[in-house]
């Protein structure tokens, strides 16, 4: 961690982790910027038994300090209209007031129009960052 007077230039790190066998996501965060981490991936193409994929209604980011953050941890719901939902779509979300420099462990869920949610996906991790 640093004491926030360093020069702007920095280093960032990105992790890119598979969601079920067909898709990914990539978070980014920085040490030195304060309070957030943004979370991308690519939507799924097909149910965990293969069909296709048509009744996404929402994604569960979870979220936490110590390792896999899924099915119990804190998670952030987001409204698949507002995100997306079309099948190999970039989709991007933030999570906010996280502390800066802190390390964050992340797994994305879909849920279907009936409520249920899709397997873990793969747990990624990113530091913390100040909003740009």
């Amino acid at each position: 961690m640093t004491d926030g007077r360093r020069p702007m230039a920095f280093r960032c790190r990105s992790t890119v982790v598979a969601l079920a066998a067909t898709t990914a996501f990539i978070l980014a965060g920085c040490a030195d910027r304060e309070g957030v981490l943004s979370v991308l991936w690519t939507s799924p193409t097909t149910n965990a038994d293969g069909t296709p994929l048509t009744d996404v209604v929402s994604y569960r980011v979870y979220y936490n300090t110590e390792g896999r953050p899924c099915p119990d941890g804190r998670f952030v719901t987001f409204d698949a209209a507002t995100v997306g939902r079309a099948p190999d779509q970039r989709l991007r979300v933030r999570l906010t007031n996280l502390t800066v420099g802190q390390i964050y462990y992340v797994a994305v869920v879909a849920v279907n129009s009936g409520g249920v949610p899709s397997a873990c996906s793969n747990t990624a991790s990113g530091r913390g960052r100040r909003p740009e």
